[in-house]
C-alpha cells in the first residue's frame, strides 16, 4: 500500500513538471512563431495520461470502487400469530332422580310376597342404601320396592326403619300375598298343633304370632302362651278365651273357639307383648289349649322355641 502511494505522488509530481515546462516561453518554431497548438495537445495528452493513472491509483486502492451494492435486506413478514381458544369445561349436570325412595337406619330384610318373618327373604337392605319404592300397603307401614341386588326383581320391606323420599303421597295401594300356611307335623296326641310364622309390630310393641290348628276331636275354648326370652329374661305371660289374629297394629278375625280341623293366627298380644325388639334372641314357650274358658276343663301343652 505504501508503495502504490509513493508511485503516486511521483507522478503527480512529474505531471506538474511537465506542465510547468509546456508553459515556459522557450518553445517556438523555426520561423519565430510559439507552436501554440502543439503546446495545447502536449498539455492534453499529459493531463489524459495523468488523469488515467490516478484513476487506475484509486482503482487499486479499492478494488469494490464502482461496484453497484447489489445486495438487499430481505424484509420477514411477520408470523401471523395463532389463536388458541381457551375451552371452558362442560360442566355435567346430574338429573335429580324421579319416584319415591327410601334409606333405612337399620338394617332391614326384603322379603317376597309381605315384610313378616313367615316370608322368604329376597335381600338384605343395608343402612343407608338407597331403594326404590314402587308401592306400600294399605296400613301405610310396608312397602313394594325394587330388589337392589337383581334387576325385575322385587320385594317387601317392613317400613319401621325406613325414611322415605319423593313423591310419598302419590304411591299406589298394594296388597301382600296372604300369609303363607306353614309346613309341620301333626301330633294326634296334643289334639293341636301349633307352629312359629312371624313377628308383628305395632309402634314400639311386639308380639310374635304364631298358627295353632285343631287336629283332634275336642273343641278348644281358652289358650295360655307363657315362657321367656332368653337372652333378656322377659316374661310372657298370655292367656285369652278367643283365638284372635293381628297385622300390625290392626286386628284380624276372632274366633271364639277351635273345632276339630278349624286353624288360627294368634299372637301374644294384651296382655305378652314385648316392649322392645325381640329379634335374634331364642324365645321358648309352651302353648296350652283348653276345653273351657279360663283355662278349664280338659287342657293340653305343647313347648316349641324359636329365634324371631
Amino acid at each position: 500500500m505504501k508503495a502504490k502511494q509513493s508511485l503516486f505522488a511521483g507522478v503527480v509530481i512529474f505531471i506538474i513538471m511537465a506542465l510547468s515546462a509546456c508553459n515556459m516561453p522557450s518553445g517556438v518554431t523555426s520561423a519565430g512563431t510559439p507552436d501554440i497548438d502543439g503546446t495545447v495537445a502536449a498539455k492534453v495528452a499529459i493531463e489524459h495520461a495523468a488523469q488515467t493513472m490516478v484513476a487506475q491509483t484509486l482503482s487499486a486502492e479499492n478494488p469494490n470502487a464502482g461496484q453497484v451494492n447489489t445486495s438487499t435486506n430481505t424484509i420477514q413478514a411477520p408470523v401471523d400469530a395463532t389463536f388458541t381458544p381457551t375451552l371452558s369445561p362442560t360442566i355435567t349436570m346430574t338429573p335429580t332422580p324421579e319416584g319415591t325412595f327410601l334409606t333405612v337406619s337399620q338394617d332391614t330384610y326384603c322379603r317376597f310376597g309381605g315384610p313378616y318373618s313367615s316370608f322368604k327373604i329376597l335381600a338384605t337392605v343395608k343402612i343407608g342404601q338407597k331403594v326404590e319404592v314402587i308401592a306400600r300397603n294399605p296400613e301405610n307401614d310396608s312397602y313394594f320396592v325394587k330388589n337392589p341386588y337383581e334387576a325385575n326383581s322385587t320385594c317387601w320391606l317392613y317400613g319401621k326403619y325406613a325414611t322415605l323420599t319423593g313423591n310419598a303421597a302419590g304411591l299406589t295401594v298394594a296388597t301382600m300375598n296372604p300369609t303363607p300356611t306353614p309346613t309341620f307335623t301333626p301330633t294326634p296326641t296334643h289334639g293341636f298343633t301349633v307352629s312359629y310364622v312371624g313377628l308383628e309390630t305395632c309402634g314400639i310393641q311386639y308380639a310374635f304370632k304364631l298358627f295353632v290348628k285343631n287336629t283332634g276331636s275336642s273343641i278348644w275354648q281358652s289358650i295360655s302362651i307363657t315362657g321367656s326370652d332368653t337372652v333378656t329374661a322377659f316374661a310372657i305371660n298370655h292367656t285369652s278365651n278367643t283365638f284372635k289374629e293381628y297385622s300390625g297394629c290392626s286386628a284380624g278375625v276372632t274366633q271364639a273357639d277351635l273345632t276339630p280341623g278349624e286353624s288360627s293366627y294368634v299372637l301374644n298380644i294384651s296382655p305378652g307383648q314385648f316392649n322392645y325388639n325381640p329379634t335374634g334372641n331364642n324365645i321358648s314357650i309352651t302353648v296350652t289349649l283348653c276345653s273351657l274358658d279360663g283355662l278349664a276343663g280338659t287342657c293340653k301343652s305343647i313347648p316349641l322355641s324359636f329365634t324371631p
